[in-house]
């Protein structure tokens, strides 16, 4: 019933879920109609069919075929053809699209001047003429111009062209140049120059503040319109207004005039302005320019003026020097509050370093002293949208493009907005538009190649990612988007290829990022990195790459998720083995709390990737992975989850049948997650969580023999529920105050009717066991608090924060024996303070120190876990201190090293936590450390970790290697349930014995990996492990006297190797190959278990389909039917004791 009721849900959610995702996918692509007038600057006129004269032209008018289009002196104009192409014409341009009634096509007739062509929503083959040369481009993106004799040059940026005239014709790829003279056959070279081809394209930013303009006495009064609306923000207007008939009088109007027609991207003719020019007002210009280009620039004199200093903060920014350019736009400020260009700079370069706060003063400032500033209005509509509020973004987009048409950030921005509400092939047409507009800017060609990527378009997105590539080879966010797309598309080795170069490369995002922003973005990376070498088998390298991010960037939550899912998968399945319990639950917590809305799912079960927030509109989706084993065992995972408008959501419906191994070794569980989370403010969070669990199961620890059991034994367990509230406050970026309140409600019970009672023997002077009828109950109601600060800059990190916890704990225990039966009916208390406080340093660039420490109180019962329970409680104090260390030997050499004590807990309260997990990458959060097979739970156990690893990647090779050693302690002291017999004729009574469990691990591994070619990955693992378990019973009746039955000395040795292939074709086929070597010997066990020495082999063969929104999986476990004993002291996960087929399904929508 359990079952059909999941299966009844899961079809709710998936039917629910249809609706939303067909809108989604049949969003209409928009009419195939007119051209339309995207921006007019300056003078633009329209000859329409059948006028007899021009006519002044205005933006988002639809020019119709025939009609014919002309931008004057100083002017641009871009234009939107009915097949979504966008053309760009520079001043002094005539153009008509003509239809081609033969090919049912339209031809570009280019009578004279520069256009620039740009197609990617349907790139087919475009016709083109010009007075002397004519072609078919099969393209998407070229260049022509035709100059006054007809002169034409065409320049193929991507794409292929047959260009010809009269006498012959030449084919030119991507990359090339034709030139058609006005004798003579075509002729093809090389593009050496792509960006001074098309640097009349170019946006060039205001930086001449008038008050510093040497006019010879008072600004001439001819041009008082023209700097008024200069000072108002409208370089448009103030280039209109500037008397088209005017000389400049003098060396100030010179630059004054120069500087209008760079707002007009006239370069030559701006140079040519200046020339002869040498004060250091028109080396600023020329320094602009440079900046622009990307070349370099050498002052002969320190900056002087506002402008001089603006022009520095510019240049500085494109070589990657953002502090300085903060600096310098300041220093511009300084020298002149009231000119808006620079508070705007001022203001841009703040929102560079996350400070939204701070950009916001000078912002308005700068709106206020230049209203009419579109890069204002457009920064404006970048915070807007940071905050969440994309309606209002997208109007200050709207405004910043209806007074400067030209700035291609105003239509990104535009661009992501539409997006973000649900108009992705509108917004998607804005994006273009903005690679049109500024066609050299690799991150607006990143962008639309991430919306391609978005639609399932991978041939355009890969196109576009290109380019970007081609324009900035040192980008690093291109190859970002590149890895995304070829992990999605099956291509994994040559995503992992892209990522690690664009790690390799994120500090050239100092062009627009802070340190501190720039660590948060490697973090991104690495997250996604960890996936990808997790894609192929490299465990622990992605591990360690997850770590690195944490490391990186504490606040970001896609390694913190990426963490959770690392240690879900060393969870034992039953939940038996608690080890790696609290650190996964840990990391979940702390992802989901500094997730943003829109930056991924809350659920559980479905990977977080951290891309630009706005391409996450509202949507719904459902996952689900379904996995049946021939032995009958089962298991499900679900997930429903969404997000609309500033609120997310999740729902997973988790369910697992297990059989067992051997009788009575079963388990059936249920879990149910609700989770939401609502944008309260820009900077507050609140998070919600409710749980719901129960299991049923049978006898499900490791045993060393599979013939070693109880047949007898049942527990169940129930969470009703379990409740989390959390809130996050983000005062700056890596500035967090986070907060987390948990309750739950726990039922615990357990009945064996033939138990193997302790019973210390007073007649025969030993310990003996003797059956006993158990009926047990316990329930648990408990609170836990906690309070974080986490605060970080470019050097420096720090998680400071208090933990108070408390539960009320009943227990009814009935132990019977005939003619002995023990009732008990007890409550006992549970409370736990802790405070900690952690500090990393980036010391050195390569060097990183970490340090903390931790204090915790706790208050327990000592036994109310094995009956006859007691109520005698302990108290518990320890001040645990923390070390570690990252060296980065060479940037492909770790060397990492960490030493941590802490204290464990009773139940829940060392593991609902968000005091950091890890130190240097090494997990320090056990809800404990010996395996509970071995010797049950052990309440306040105190832990002490050392460990040290050494990671090198061969770059040349694609090989890469590890080296770890670990040293685990742990030392507790428990009561047990027990019975005293004080001699032959004595009855039974209970007894509160007490047991010492110390506890040592020391394991050394050495892992390789090997990527070959673009499909194969192969990887070896070998770790040798020694546990010692040592048990001692201290509270022992005078008259027991030989304690050889309980106290022990118990040593396991395991030797273990696993291999494996990994093959992934890019079609979606995927094999993999398994093998694993395991050889035991244990010393100190009567019956004496001497341990196993086997192997296993697994194989699996699948196929995933695209966008891995479903891949299908069989496989065979055991292939040689190998049966084991291996002793739990050693953890390890279960293995197939029998041949076992495999079949699974998972689906994401």
């Amino acid at each position: 019933m359990k079952t059909l009721n999941l299966f009844l849900l899961v079809a709710g959610w998936v039917l629910a879920s249809m609706p939303v995702l067909h809108s989604q996918t049949t969003a209409s692509s928009g009419s195939q109609g007119n051209a339309v007038l995207l921006t007019a600057e300056g003078k633009v006129d329209v000859f329409r069919l059948g006028a007899s004269d021009w006519t002044p032209a205005q933006t988002n008018m639809a020019i119709r075929v025939k009609d014919r289009l002309r931008t004057g002196l100083k002017s641009r104009a871009t234009l939107r053809l009915s097949n979504q192409s966008v053309v760009r014409l520079n001043q002094l341009t005539s153009m008509e699209v003509e239809p081609d009634e033969s090919q049912g096509k339209n031809v570009l007739n280019v009578q004279r001047g520069s256009t620039y062509f740009f197609n990617r929503e349907n790139p087919v083959e475009t016709e083109f003429k010009t007075p002397r040369a004519s072609g078919a481009i099969r393209g998407t993106e070229f260049n022509i111009d035709v100059e006054e004799d007809g002169r034409t040059v065409v320049t193929l940026i991507d794409g292929a062209v047959d260009l010809k005239n009269e006498i012959s014709q030449v084919s030119l790829l991507s990359g090339e140049q034709g030139v058609v003279d006005a004798t003579g056959a075509p002729r093809k070279t090389a593009v050496l120059d792509a960006v001074g081809i098309i640097q009349w394209s170019l946006y060039y930013p205001g930086v001449v503040n008038p008050d510093d303009l040497d006019f010879g006495g008072a600004a001439p009064s001819a041009l008082q319109g023209s700097i008024q609306a200069y000072r108002s923000g409208d370089l448009l207007k103030a280039l209109a207004l500037y008397p088209s008939d005017r000389t400049p009088a003098s060396e100030g109007e010179k630059i004054y005039l120069a500087a209008l027609n760079l707002a007009a991207g006239q370069v030559p003719e701006a140079l040519r302005t200046m020339e002869g020019a040498r004060s250091p007002l028109a080396d600023a210009l020329r320094e602009v320019v440079a900046a622009v280009k990307g070349q370099p620039w050498a002052r002969s004199l320190p900056p002087a003026t506002s402008t001089e200093w603006l022009a520095h903060s510019y240049h500085a920014q494109s070589q990657g020097r953002l502090e300085d350019a903060r600096k310098a736009a300041r220093a511009a400020v300084e020298k002149a509050p009231g000119f808006g260009f620079a508070q705007v700079r001022l203001a841009e370069l703040e929102f560079g370093f996350g400070r939204t706060a701070e950009a916001l003063a000078p912002l308005n400032r700068g709106l206020e002293s230049s209203p009419r500033n579109a890069q204002g209005h457009s920064l404006k509509g970048f915070m807007l949208a940071a905050q969440g509020r994309t309606r209002d973004a997208q109007a200050k987009f709207d405004e910043a493009i209806a007074l400067d048409g030209a700035l291609g950030n105003a239509w990104l921005g535009r661009g992501l907005c539409k997006i973000r509400l649900g108009q992705a092939n509108e917004g998607r047409q804005d994006l273009q538009t903005a690679a049109t507009l500024e066609p050299n800017r690799s991150m607006l060609r990143s962008y639309l190649g991430k919306a391609w990527s978005n639609a399932g378009n991978k041939e355009l997105a890969g196109k576009e990612l290109d380019l970007a590539r081609r324009f900035d080879p040192n980008d690093p966010t291109p190859l970002l988007y590149s890895a995304l797309l070829h992990q999605q598309n099956h291509r994994v080795n040559e995503g992992i290829q892209d990522l690690e170069q664009s790690k390799a490369l994120n500090q050239n995002r100092g062009l627009f990022r802070s340190r501190m922003l720039l660590d948060q973005d490697q973090a991104v990376r690495s997250a996604n990195l960890a996936k990808l070498y997790q894609d192929n088998g490299m465990t622990e390298v992605a591990v360690r790459e997850a770590s690195r991010a944490v490391n990186y960037d504490y606040a970001s939550a896609s390694a913190h998720l990426f963490l959770a899912n690392s240690y879900f998968a060393l969870l034992d399945p039953k939940q038996f083995n608690l080890r790696y319990q609290a650190p996964w639950l840990s990391e979940l917590l702390l992802a989901n709390l500094l997730a943003p809305i829109g930056g991924g799912s809350l659920s559980q079960n479905v990977s977080l990737h951290e891309y630009s927030r706005l391409f996450d509109g509202n949507r719904v989706g459902f996952s689900t992975a379904t996995e049946y084993f021939s032995s009958g065992d089962w298991v499900s995972y679900n997930s429903h989850y969404g997000t609309y408008g500033d609120t997310s959501y999740s729902l997973d419906a988790n369910y697992r049948q297990d059989g067992g191994q051997r009788p009575n070794n079963d388990i059936e569980s249920f879990d149910l997650w609700a989770k939401i989370k609502h944008q309260v403010t820009p900077q507050d969070l609140a998070y919600v969580q409710f749980l719901y669990a129960e299991a049923d199961q049978g006898d499900i620890a490791q045993n060393y023999s599979p013939s070693t059991f109880s047949a007898t034994q049942r527990a169940r367990e129930r969470q009703s529920p379990l409740l989390y509230a959390g809130w996050n406050h983000q005062w700056q970026p890596g500035v967090h105050t986070l907060a987390l309140a948990g309750w739950r409600r726990d039922s615990f019970s357990f009945d064996d009717p033939a138990f193997p009672m302790t019973v210390f023997d007073g007649f025969t002077r030993r310990p003996v066991t003797r059956p006993y009828a158990i009926d047990y109950l316990s329930e648990i109601e408990s609170f836990s608090g906690e309070l974080q600060q986490l605060w970080q800059n470019e050097k420096h990190q720090v998680a400071a924060g208090a933990r108070f916890q408390t539960a009320d704990l009943h227990t009814e225990s009935l132990s019977t024996r005939i003619p002995t039966t023990t009732a008990q009916n007890q409550d006992n208390d549970l409370l736990r303070f802790s405070a900690y406080g952690y500090y990393q340093w980036q010391v050195f660039p390569i060097l990183r120190l970490i340090g903390g420490v931790s204090y915790d109180h706790l208050d327990y019962p000592v036994n109310v876990d094995t009956a006859p329970v007691s109520n005698v409680e302990n108290s518990k104090d320890q001040l645990s201190p923390k070390a570690g260390f990252i060296l980065e030997i060479t940037p492909v050499t770790y060397l990492r090293g960490a030493f941590t004590r802490s204290l464990g807990g009773v139940f829940f309260d060392n593991t609902v936590r968000l005091e950091p997990t890890q130190v240097a990458g090494f997990n320090q959060a056990y809800r404990s450390m010996v395996p509970e097979s071995a010797a049950g739970l052990v309440p306040g156990t105190r832990f002490e970790t050392f460990n040290a690893g050494l990671d090198h990647r061969f770059e040349k090779t694609r090989t890469y290697a590890s080296l770890d050693a670990e040293w685990l302690r742990s030392d507790g002291e428990r009561g047990v349930g027990s019975y005293y017999v004080a001699g032959l004729l004595g009855g039974p009574t209970p007894f509160d014995s007490r047991q010492r469990l110390d506890y040592e691990e020391r394991g050394v591994a050495l892992t390789l990996n090997q990527l070959l070619a673009k499909e194969w990955s192969v990887g070896l693992r070998y770790r040798i492990s020694e546990a010692e378990l040592s048990s001692r019973f201290l509270n022992i009746p005078d008259r027991v006297t030989d304690l050889s039955a309980v106290n022990f000395d118990h040593q396991g040795v395991m030797q273990s190797a696993q291999f494996y292939t990994i093959y992934n074709h890019r079609c979606g086929f995927f094999a993999q190959f398994s093998s694993q070597w395991n050889l035991q010997s244990n010393q100190g066990f009567s019956p004496d278990n001497p341990g196993d020495d086997f192997w296993q082999h697994h194989v699996y063969l699948g196929y995933r389909f695209p966008r891995r929104m479903a891949e299908i999986r069989v496989g065979v476990l055991n292939l040689t039917d190998r049966n084991y004993e291996l002793n739990p002291l050693n953890l390890y996960n279960e293995l197939p004791r029998e041949r076992t087929f495999t079949a699974s399904l998972k689906l994401n929508f």
